[in-house]
């Protein structure tokens, strides 16, 4: 084996550090305090010969030169900072001694035995100049190797605040008056958990016990928070302590609580159907010590466990967006360790954080870190050390924190903080603790991990360790501290006696939403119209548009001059000038997604690019009469995270048209659990409102089976209780009214909007300037080109409906058959469309033949929802039952070969329009 000076010789890059002291001769500044301390301190400018800094070929320091040793030294230092927190006492359950790690022996730092007593340079760690090797690297460990473990290394001027704030020692300072509220924060913390475990035996409550410095933690945020400006405190968590949260941090009555526990709660005060009491969201005003009042918002969270994160983050980014700057508003997550490891939605949460259109100031992250998911250990669960070890990707620093120790928590979330706040960087802490219990309260956890919970048992509690320390510092005495205990005790069971009571009289009264309001009014003046054509087709001279783009903007100009009945306006322009009105009338226009700018099928052209210096101009963000901001972002290529951002957004920012697109339509899959858990239930399980608008573009081009479907089957499942709306328009006046519609209209609701591809560019598909400055949306559409007497009436849907327009002119047919369309399939129109039938029961001897056709398979598609509702009105009318003629039902959504969608086409048309 090498000898120490040896293999120093290997480990000291001598070139890396001839290039920073290259760097420190050109700018001291450049380099990182500890170097520029070794540099300044030792006049090394004019002392170490390296070959970046001196050109005269002079040899680099030699061994027991003091060169030498201070280079070694800062080696030490920073191995300290890289690895310490390997060495660190986070863990509540370490049962043996943690083993030595290799990078901070003296040996691997290039220092002999006998050097322990010898005087060497601080390089600027310590204010002494020299101390013995043995007191530096006790320095050393007692920083980076004491009851908080960091990592920083390599994360630029974080880095550099961080180790200013923390070297040496990692002073630590509590007042008296922090340490007793630390102390309330875990008695209300234990007895609330010890209370419910008592009184409400066997009930779930996915206890805190083993974490409830989770709470002081959390009480401490908000307290220094508020007195730096922060107004918002935004909470997504999963279910472990979502109760003691709800109680002791935003304040929910104990009373309504406990009442969710009792056997008759039934949610009858307008929640519907309502949810299970650790999924619930809440806001609260919380007033702080200092006299100011926090907005915390809890927001609700189903099983999914990580699926909030994104949710919290456009909350947070919509409410910076309404006038808040964004280090007034705090997102904090608080994960599991299994699930912040194991869910790629983290990833892709993170992934905003950086990003011009998602970004948020910074996210704190508070690992619960239970050292277990469920019954599975993380041996089998993650392939990193650390379940925070994601942070790493995007530059995060990491607190590892012990639970047992609350002052250190306390402080460590205060440096997170602070963080946060200078440099706006997304910060984790790794809260170590354990369960008391198993995964539930309801599950016995011995049966897979029989020794942890050995020790688990034995265990004194948080609080227990928390009081015998305040005890034994004298800071209270056993009679002040069994007082605090009797009074929360008292507490809790006058909530309990409280929780008997009806539901309503618990509840603060709310004001409940209006569901009365009419449709609001969406024609817009031609003038207005011509007007906005014009603004946005005015590029500046100086911008080098690309010629086919600025002749489309001009020829939406010269469309919207003709004859105010000629069909003329194409999609874009419905669509963009939908946008403009809405900007005028003061609207918050928003849209996200993969290729947005410019549209998947390079029709929308809301961003030019300069072609000669690739400059950016939106000419929706240059309206002369514009009241609101127009944005428009290109995503990254995320469907579950970005659009569970959206949602979120949507919640607070409500004056808005909040849109997301998918690039396919059937690329939403990957966003189901947000669409199955948010969108379609939240109403009914929460209370929660969205106006959230989802283009999911649909249609058999003969594309294959991931580019036709965008699982409309799937929507008018989820589809009850006036839950949202979803709607296939055919015309661009129908896009044009339909999006005004929901922007405008009070009452919130997702819109979902089945766009289409082809028609896109259809000669066909297009609107007269009338029908968008008189006209509204119309959720079916009768037939004025068939004659009085047809024998055969055809329901569709979307785009198949020109497919069949074509064909029957073709076949000369267009007396004989009608095509209705349904372009609102929910709420179903059922009225309209009864209006409309009434028409042909009146001009006819008997009834038409009935049949429902469409592009997709007979078991996808909207035939299955179509069947009950049509059906029940021609059963009312004494009408034939409705027929289907589509594709054949399919386990694939489409055929993959063009040919054989050729042939499927050619069969569904014939079985429609055939005698």
């Amino acid at each position: 084996m090498a000898d120490a000076s040896e293999s120093f010789g290997e480990m000291a890059n001598a070139p890396l550090i001839e290039e920073l002291y290259a760097s420190y001769c050109r700018d001291p500044g450049s380099v990182e305090p500890t170097w520029r301390a070794f540099f300044d301190g030792w006049e090394l400018g004019g002392k170490v010969k390296l070959k970046a800094a001196k050109a005269d070929g002079a040899e680099a320091a030699t061994s027991g030169s003091l060169e030498y040793d201070a280079v070694r030294v800062c080696r030490m230092i920073e191995a300290f900072r890289t690895y310490g927190h390997l060495l660190a006492q986070d863990n509540p359950l370490a049962a043996k001694e943690i083993p030595d790690v290799p990078e901070l022996t003296l040996s691997y730092l290039g220092f002999s035995p006998e050097e322990w007593d010898r005087n060497l340079p601080t390089c600027g760690f310590l204010p002494e100049g020299e101390v013995p090797l043995s007191q530096l690297y006790e320095a050393l460990k007692n920083t980076y190797c004491g009851r908080i473990g960091v990592e920083f290394a390599g994360l630029g001027a974080p880095a550099a605040w961080l180790q200013k704030k923390i070297e040496p020692y990692f002073p630590i300072s509590v007042s008296v008056e922090l340490q007793r509220q630390i102390l309330i924060d875990l008695y209300r913390a234990e007895l609330f958990e010890v209370f419910i475990h008592t009184k409400y035996v066997g009930q779930k409550r996915f206890s805190l016990e083993g974490a409830e410095t989770l709470i002081p933690m959390l009480e401490r945020l908000v307290d220094i928070a508020s007195d730096q400006g922060v107004s918002q405190t935004l909470l997504g968590m999963a279910h472990r302590g979502r109760l003691n949260v709800l109680a002791n941090v935003l304040g929910k009555s104990y009373a309504l609580i406990f009442h969710e526990f009792e056997d008759h709660y039934s949610p009858d005060t307008g929640e519907g159907s309502g949810d299970v009491k650790y999924h619930k969201g809440f806001f609260a005003e919380v007033p702080t010590p200092s006299g100011h009042t926090m907005g915390v918002t809890l927001a609700a969270n189903p099983s999914h466990l990580e699926s909030v994160d994104p949710i919290v983050l456009g909350m947070a980014r919509a409410m910076q967006m309404s006038g808040k700057n964004p280090s007034q508003v705090l997102p904090v997550l608080i994960h599991g360790d299994a699930s912040v490891a194991g869910q790629g939605v983290v990833y892709e949460s993170m992934q905003l954080s950086g990003l011009h259109g998602y970004g948020t100031g910074g996210t704190l992250h508070i690992v619960v870190n239970n050292q277990i998911g469920f019954t599975t250990l993380p041996k089998d669960s993650r392939s990193t050390r650390y379940c925070t070890d994601i942070g790493k990707a995007f530059g995060a620093p990491v607190f590892h924190v012990n639970a047992e120790n609350p002052e250190e928590c306390v402080y460590a979330i205060e440096l997170a903080f602070q963080l946060r706040q200078t440099f706006g960087c997304d910060v984790f802490l790794d809260l170590m603790c354990y369960r008391k219990y198993g995964h539930n309260e309801g599950d016995e956890p011995t049966f897979t991990q029989p020794l942890e919970y050995q020790m688990i048992k034995a265990k004194k509690s948080i609080l227990a360790l928390y009081r015998e320390k305040l005890q034994s510092e004298g800071i209270l005495t056993a009679e002040e501290l069994d007082a605090i205990e009797k009074r929360f005790q008292e507490e809790f069971k006058k909530a309990s006696a409280d929780a008997q009571a009806p539901t309503s009289e618990l509840l603060a009264p709310e004001h409940k939403e209006n569901r009365t309001f009419p449709e609001p009014n969406t024609g817009v003046p031609a003038e207005d119209l011509q007007r906005l054509a014009g603004e946005l087709a005015n590029i500046p001279t100086s911008f080098e548009a690309h010629p086919k783009v600025r002749r489309g903007l001009l020829d939406r100009v010269a469309a919207l001059q003709k004859d105010k009945n000629e069909l003329a306006i194409d999609w874009a322009t419905g669509e963009t000038l939908a946008y403009a009105t809405l900007l005028e009338n003061g609207v918050h226009v928003r849209i996200s997604g993969q290729d947005v700018r410019r549209g998947t099928f390079s029709h929308r052209h809301a961003m030019l690019v300069d072609q000669k210096r690739e400059g950016k101009y939106f000419p929706l963000s240059h309206l002369s009469k514009a009241k609101a901001l127009f944005d428009i972002y290109n995503s990254p290529l995320s469907e579950f995270a970005v659009l569970g951002f959206e949602y979120g957004y949507s919640l607070v920012y409500r004056n808005a048209l909040i849109i997301w697109e998918a690039q396919f339509g059937d690329f939403a899959n990957t966003a189901q659990v947000i669409v199955d858990q948010y969108l379609s239930g939240s109403e009914q399980k929460w209370g929660a409102t969205s106006g959230l608008t989802l283009f999911l573009p649909h249609g058999y081009e003969g594309q294959g089976p991931e580019h036709s479907s965008a699982r409309m089957e799937r929507f008018l499942q989820m589809a009850a209780d006036d839950n949202m709306r979803i709607v296939d328009p055919t015309t661009p006046a129908q896009l044009f009214h339909v999006l005004r519609r929901q922007a405008l209209y009070a009452v919130k609701k997702p819109l979902i909007l089945f766009t289409p591809k082809a028609l896109l560019r259809h000669p066909l598909v297009h609107s007269s300037l009338r029908e968008l400055e008189e006209g509204s949306f119309q959720p079916v559409l009768g037939d004025p080109l068939a004659g009085e007497h047809p024998r055969k009436l055809l329901f569709c849907s979307g785009k198949v409906y020109y497919d069949l327009f074509a064909e029957r002119e073709k076949r000369g047919l267009q007396k004989e058959i009608a095509i209705l369309r349904i372009e609102q399939l929910y709420p179903f129109p059922a009225d309209a469309l009864k209006k409309l039938l009434q028409e042909y029961s009146a001009l006819s001897v008997s009834f038409p033949v009935c049949q429902w056709v469409q592009e997709e398979p007979g078991n996808m598609g909207a035939y299955q929802f179509v069947r009950t509702e049509i059906g029940a009105i021609l059963e009312t009318m004494h009408a034939p039952a409705l027929s289907y003629a589509g594709r054949a039902p399919s386990a694939s959504t489409a055929a993959g070969s063009y040919a054989l969608h050729k042939k499927q086409y050619a069969a569904f048309i014939q079985a429609a329009l055939e005698k």
